[in-house]
This record gives structure tokens, C-alpha cells and sequence, in this order.
């Protein structure tokens, strides 16, 4: 369901829907609203900078997908469901006593999606979105440094001489420093949203680079993830490496990833036989940093799992979840969050749409710089994907998945740029130098 690949281009050659002249002020508006650590209040609802880029630009967003000129796909509408089924679960168990969460809840899943579909639709947007993201990277580094080694997180006290800002988490120190948390509300958040930038570099901003230069920008990243010390974070990072890794390793393989499918199902499968405990109780137990954290993983899903089967439909909103008594009520897992809050229907909604992404951008036929794109821009949704097993993430940072969701669909049609326009270029330049006894042509 796409709008004709001519239709699609003329407008991108005329200059219409396109990220290149749509304001263009959008997306670093946008990243920096997430690093923006200031907060008001309005009737109850928390608003924040990014929650302000989302609510002003949500409908034109929404209008510029309504148009068609951008294309149909899978994932937006699976997209759209999901936003809708949370809206539905939380009026069912809620009523209108948590309207104020509905409303922000429904913008932060689709405006930031419905922004990246319509802001990033040529390549020249999309190196614009990876610049920024790094950029917002960088611009917490500093602080994160010094709040990793010193326990002070100078960022949010800046900021809280001019309003309200996030709490500073404080937290027992890891590997004998402290967690930095940049400035968003946890340590986690700031890794995981730092951590989708590495791929990226390597991949986007390093493209036709040198080595030195995409170590260096991959780098950065990899250090404002590391004193984050959040293993969700970290197994980010080590996804997007495995999977650099074997793409360089195994690049003689034409069927390579359909490879590493089967490797992962049959591992899967094997587990699932002769382990003495369900692969995903596996997988928290060993990618963690504390084995108390490990096990206290394993008790939440157990028990959140008991309270998924008994309210598949709609979940139970913000109803306490089973468990006993000593238990903590947070559950590290967004995906065991979003079942257990909204029901099984929401879930499959926001995989599928996941899934779609994948499945749509693997069947492009795309040239090697934007097959390089490809590369970094799906290492960093797996990475983000896989570390969500092991996390909840929220605010700015979920966001930042919707966004890079919408930000890649882009590539199921792309042309790579510039190449038809030299050649046309070219061929105009020897039309107009025409040359006779006297000299060429208009002298």
C-alpha cells in the first residue's frame, strides 16, 4: 500500500514532503527537546520540551501522511493500532480518571512515528537525523563524565536554577564508579538512548570515512553508553557489534542473516528442550550486570506472565500486578509492560509494526551507500529491540523507538541521490557546448 514510485519521486524532485525543505527546524527542535531536562506543569500534565514539539506538530504531521505523498506501509497502521489499543486498555480499567495519561500516551506513540515519516524521506534527512542524535550524544558526554566519576550530575543542577528538572537518581556505584544519567530521569534511559547512536555513526555519519574517523564518532558513543553502567544498555551495544561482526566476517555469504535466523530459531528451540528454565529467564539471568538483579528479573516475569494470561484483552491498566508482598513494583521489561498494561492485542500491534520494518527494508534494492544506511539503521533497532527485553523504557527514550521506527521506511523506495541529476547535469552541459568554424556556441 504505497503511493506509485513516479508519483513518489516527482514530489521529492519538486521539492514537496520532503524532509530536505519541510522545515527542516523539526528534527533538531526535536532531539533537543529530549535532552532538555526542564518540565512545567499545565492542568495536571507534565510538559516537557519534546512533549511540546510533539503536541504542535503532531496534526501537520499526521495531515502530511494523510496525503499520500510519503506512501502506505504495514507499520503504519500496526502503529496506529497500537496507539489506539493502549488508549482503549487504560479507558476500560480507568474510565476518564487518567485521561491526562491517555492523551500524552496517544501523541508520544504517533507523533513522534508520523514526524520521522514525514521529515525523513530522502537520504540527505536521514544523515540529518543521525547528525543530530549524535549531536545530542555529545552534548551530554561531558556531564555524564563527570557525574560517572563524581556523583554530581552538574546538568540537572544547572538547569534546576531555572525550573523544574528530573530528579538525580542515586544509586549504589557499579564496577567502582556511578551511574550517569545525562539529563534524562534514570541511567537506563540515557544508556539505551544513547546506544542507538553507535550503529549509526559507524554506518551513516562513517560512511566513505576513514577508520580513525568512525572510531572516533562510534567512540563517543560507546563511552556515553559505558557510564551509563546499565546492562541494558550495554547489551545494546554488544547486539549492534555481533551483528557488525558477522556481517563482516561472513560478507561472502549471499543468504547470511537468513542464516542467522535459523541459528538464533534453532538455538531457541534447543534451549527451549534441554534448559532447566525458559530461554527468555535465561537471557535475563546472564545479561545482567548483578546476579540479584538477575533473579529478581526471572520473579518478574513469572509473575507478570500469570497476570498477562489472565487478562489478555486489555491487561490491568495500573492496577497492581501479582506479586509477593517484598517485591518491587517496577517490571524491567517494556514489552512485558506494554502486555501487561494494555493486553496481548497491543503487543502484537507494536512487534508486528517492528517486524513489518524489518521485512519491507530487507526486500529493498538499494545501492551501497544506501545499503550502508540500511545496515546502521537496522543494527540500531535491533539493538534497542533486544535491550527492551531486559529494560522498561519511557519519556523521551520511547519516544526515540517511535521515531526510528518512521525513520527508515523511507529506503523500501529510495533512489540514491544525486546520480540521475549529474548524469542529467551532463548531459546538458554537452547538448548546450555545441562548437562550429567560429567557436563554441554563445560566445
Amino acid at each position: 500500500m504505497a503511493v506509485s514510485t513516479a508519483t513518489r519521486r516527482g514530489l521529492q524532485a519538486t521539492g514537496g514532503s520532503t524532509g530536505r525543505t519541510s522545515r527542516p527546524f523539526v528534527v533538531p527542535l526535536l532531539f533537543l527537546g529530549f535532552i532538555l531536562p526542564l518540565y512545567f506543569e499545565v492542568a495536571g500534565l507534565q510538559l516537557s520540551g519534546y512533549r511540546i514539539v510533539l503536541l504542535v506538530f503532531f496534526f501537520p504531521a499526521l495531515i502530511r501522511w494523510l496525503d499520500g505523498s510519503g506512501g502506505y506501509y504495514a507499520p503504519d497502521f500496526l502503529v496506529l493500532g497500537y496507539a489506539v489499543w493502549g488508549a482503549l486498555a487504560i479507558f476500560y480499567h480507568h474510565a476518564l480518571w487518567r485521561w491526562e495519561y491517555i492523551g500524552i500516551s496517544f501523541i508520544e506513540t504517533t507523533s513522534p512515528y508520523f514526524i520521522a515519516r514525514w521529515m525523513i524521506r530522502d537520504e540527505h534527512a536521514f544523515r540529518t537525523f543521525v547528525r543530530w542524535i549524535f549531536i545530542a550524544v555529545l552534548l551530554m558526554l561531558p556531564f555524564s563524565v563527570h557525574q560517572f566519576i563524581t556523583d554530581r550530575s552538574l546538568i540537572l543542577e544547572i538547569f534546576s536554577k531555572i525550573g523544574n528538572v528530573y530528579n538525580i537518581v542515586q544509586e549504589e556505584p557499579r564496577l567502582g564508579f556511578y551511574r550517569a544519567q545525562g539529563s534524562m530521569p534514570h541511567p537506563i534511559l540515557y544508556g539505551v538512548f544513547c546506544s542507538v547512536a553507535f550503529s549509526l555513526a559507524w554506518y551513516v555519519l562513517g560512511y566513505g570515512k576513514g577508520f580513525t574517523y568512525k572510531v572516533s564518532r562510534a567512540g563517543s558513543v560507546l563511552l556515553a553508553t559505558f557510564v551509563s553502567l546499565s546492562s541494558g544498555a550495554w547489551l545494546a551495544i554488544a547486539v549492534q557489534m555481533a551483528l557488525m561482526t558477522w556481517k563482516t566476517v561472513f560478507s561472502f555469504l549471499q543468504k547470511k542473516w537468513n542464516l542467522l535466523l535459523y541459528l538464533f530459531a534453532g538455538l531457541y528451540i534447543f534451549l527451549e528442550i534441554f534448559a532447566n528454565r525458559p530461554p527468555a529467564q535465561l537471557f535475563a539471568a546472564y545479561l545482567t550486570i548483578k546476579k540479584s538483579t538477575a533473579f529478581n528479573r526471572i520473579r518478574i516475569f513469572t509473575y507478570s506472565s500469570d497476570d498477562i494470561l489472565n487478562n489478555p484483552i486489555f491487561g490491568i491498566g495500573f492496577n497492581e500486578w501479582s506479586r509477593p508482598r517484598w517485591m518491587v513494583g517496577s517490571v524491567d521489561n517494556f514489552w512485558l509492560v506494554v502486555a501487561l498494561r494494555y493486553g496481548l492485542p497491543s503487543l502484537i500491534f507494536i512487534v508486528s509494526a517492528i517486524v513489518m520494518v524489518f521485512v519491507i527494508l530487507g526486500r529493498a534494492q538499494l545501492s551501497s551507500r544506501l545499503d550502508s544506511y540500511r545496515l546502521g539503521y537496522l543494527f540500531a533497532l535491533s539493538g534497542f529491540c533486544i535491550a527492551a527485553i531486559t529494560v522498561h523504557v519511557w519519556d523521551a527514550t520511547s519516544c526515540l523507538l517511535m521515531f526510528l521506527l518512521g525513520a527508515g521506511l523511507w529506503m523500501a523506495d529510495a533512489k540514491e541521490e544525486s546520480d540521475q541529476p549529474q548524469v542529467e547535469a551532463k548531459q546538458h552541459r554537452t547538448r548546450r557546448i555545441r562548437y562550429t568554424r567560429f567557436g563554441p556556441e554563445g560566445t
